[in-house]
C-alpha cells in the first residue's frame, strides 16, 4: 500500500508541475502579447499625432493665407478711395495703410501662438498615451510574473503536502 501511495503521490506532484509549466508558458506569452499590443497601441498613437498635426500645418497655413489676403484686398480697397478722393499721399491714408499692417502682423502673430499651442497639447496628448502604453505593458508583465509565482509557491505547496508536510511532536 505505501507503495501505491508513493506512486499515487509522485504522479499528482508530476501532474501539478507539468500543470504548472504549462501555466508559467501561457502567462509569459500573455504578456507579451500585451507588450506587443501596447506598442501597437504606441505606433498608432504616432501616427494619429503626425496626421493631426499635418492637418493643423494646412488649417494654418490656410489662415495666414486668407489673413494675407484681406490685408491686401483691404489695402488696395483703400488705395482705391484715396485715388478717387484724391487723398493719395495724405497721412489719413498713409495711417490707414499703416493700420491694417499693424492689424494683419496681429492677426498672424495670434495664429503662430495658437499654432505653438496646438503643437503642444497634441505632444502632452501623445506623451499621455505613450506613457499609458507603458503602464499597460508593465502591468501585464507584472500580472504574469505574480501569477507564475504564485503558480510555483502552489506547486511547491502541493510537494510538499505529498511528502508529508510538517511532522506533529507529540
Amino acid at each position: 500500500m505505501a507503495v501505491v501511495t508513493s506512486t499515487v503521490l509522485a504522479i499528482a506532484a508530476t501532474t501539478a508541475a507539468v500543470a504548472t509549466v504549462a501555466s508559467i508558458d501561457a502567462q509569459k506569452k500573455g504578456a507579451y502579447e500585451a507588450r506587443k499590443t501596447a506598442g501597437e497601441v504606441q505606433a498608432a498613437s504616432e501616427k494619429q499625432y503626425a496626421a493631426q498635426q499635418q492637418q493643423a500645418d494646412v488649417q494654418n497655413v490656410r489662415s495666414v493665407r486668407q489673413q494675407i489676403r484681406e490685408q491686401r484686398m483691404a489695402q488696395a480697397s483703400m488705395l482705391n478711395v484715396g485715388a478717387q478722393t484724391g487723398g493719395m499721399g495724405g497721412s489719413g491714408l498713409a495711417g490707414g495703410l499703416g493700420s491694417i499692417g499693424s492689424q494683419a502682423a496681429g492677426n498672424l502673430s495670434y495664429m503662430s501662438k495658437i499654432a505653438e499651442s496646438n503643437t503642444a497639447i497634441g505632444a502632452a496628448q501623445l506623451e499621455g498615451a505613450q506613457a499609458q502604453s507603458r503602464g499597460g505593458a508593465a502591468m501585464a508583465t507584472a500580472q504574469a510574473n505574480a501569477a507564475m509565482w504564485g503558480s510555483v509557491g502552489q506547486i511547491s505547496g502541493t510537494i510538499f503536502s505529498a511528502s508529508g508536510g510538517f511532522k506533529k511532536v507529540t
